[in-house]
């Protein structure tokens, strides 16, 4: 089951975890304790250490979540009304901080690095970015959204699945931060495209809307699923075409072209990784870890406003070609395929 098909916590149960998230870290860190000291025991066996990295790099990350949140009440205790000045710039001066950890110990636990393929061309500074992502592998949207805020200095506006409502510390942030998360598919009648165009709208112009088009993790059973679900609903053409993308999913371009012509002024980005992506259960992760001959790559390609199509449909053809530009550019730069476990 997929984040798009979990619900969020209802409001009493997402009141309770932002109470109890530190707790629930002490509770966490206790449980891992002898997890850790049974990875570091089992480094004679195993010299990739990798129970050892990866439980010590989930407590650590879960402190710096717990921070973050922390960090959200104190600048609540200052300004309850949020009424301050500086309201929106101490947010994201908190958020970049929070990305720059979970980055700098993702690097040094599990050997996480970012490379880029070339030069990064960011658009206009007087006006917003729209960037559009390809979604694969674990924690790809966290190494873009660092990208983007770090190299691009422009914060990201992030659209994500409202099951993250269950982070107290992402709900909180986000939320002040003006995010977007997607209902779930059990949140039937709820406004989707609406919410996606009311953010993009109230973009500043130092913000970068940052949306995946395939509007969930590729993994080689969803590829097949959608293909599967695109001829069973008679759209053989699409089928096709979704068959020669080996890569990435077909995108779904309603949410990207509504913050398209909610903002027809903003440049747009096109951003392509290599690395992680083929890296798609658990297993697959846990046997990679840790990740040193295993770069996160990142290629761009940026278009000037008036370049891009405004009207729907055309707008739809142009997505999809970006995106088979996506998928060979993957197909060359990707990592070897993981062996079969």
């Amino acid at each position: 089951m997929g984040a798009r098909s979990i619900p969020p916590p209802p409001l009493p149960v997402r009141r309770v975890l932002h109470v109890l998230w530190p707790l629930v870290g002490v509770v966490v860190t206790a449980v891992a304790v002898p997890v850790i000291v049974l990875g570091a025991l089992l480094v004679v066996v195993d010299r990739r250490a990798r129970l050892f990295r990866a439980t010590c790099l989930a407590v650590v990350l879960m402190w710096v979540d717990i921070r973050m949140l922390v960090g959200c009440w104190a600048l609540w205790a200052r300004s309850p009304d949020h009424s301050s000045p500086t309201w929106r710039e101490d947010h994201e001066r908190l958020f970049s901080s929070t990305l720059d950890s979970l980055m700098y110990y993702a690097r040094r636990w599990v050997g996480l690095e970012v490379r880029l393929a070339d030069r990064m061309h960011f658009g206009t500074d007087a006006e917003p970015l729209l960037a559009l992502a390809r979604h694969a592998g674990p924690a790809d949207s966290l190494a873009i959204a660092w990208l983007l805020s770090r190299t691009a200095g422009r914060l990201p506006r992030i659209v994500l699945a409202e099951a993250l409502r269950w982070d107290p510390g992402v709900d909180t942030i986000l939320t002040r931060l003006q995010s977007f998360f997607v209902p779930s598919s059990t949140g039937a009648g709820q406004d989707r495209i609406g919410g996606i165009t009311r953010m993009a709208a109230s973009m500043q112009a130092s913000d970068v809307f940052l949306i995946f088009p395939e509007g969930r993790n590729w993994t080689p059973t969803r590829r097949a699923g959608v293909i599967r679900r695109l001829r069973e609903r008679g759209e053989h053409a699409r089928a096709r075409r979704a068959e020669e993308l080996r890569n990435v999913l077909p995108p779904i371009s309603r949410g990207a072209w509504a913050a398209r012509t909610a903002r027809p002024e903003a440049d747009v980005m096109v951003l392509a990784h290599a690395g992680f992506g083929r890296l798609s259960t658990a297993r697959q992760v846990f046997d990679a870890l840790p990740f040193h001959d295993r770069p996160f790559r990142v290629k761009t390609w940026t278009y000037a406003a008036d370049t891009v199509p405004l009207e729907q449909v055309a707008f739809a053809e142009w997505l999809d070609a970006r995106w088979v530009e996506v998928d060979a550019w993957v197909e060359e730069n990707a990592a070897p395929w993981p062996a079969a476990s």
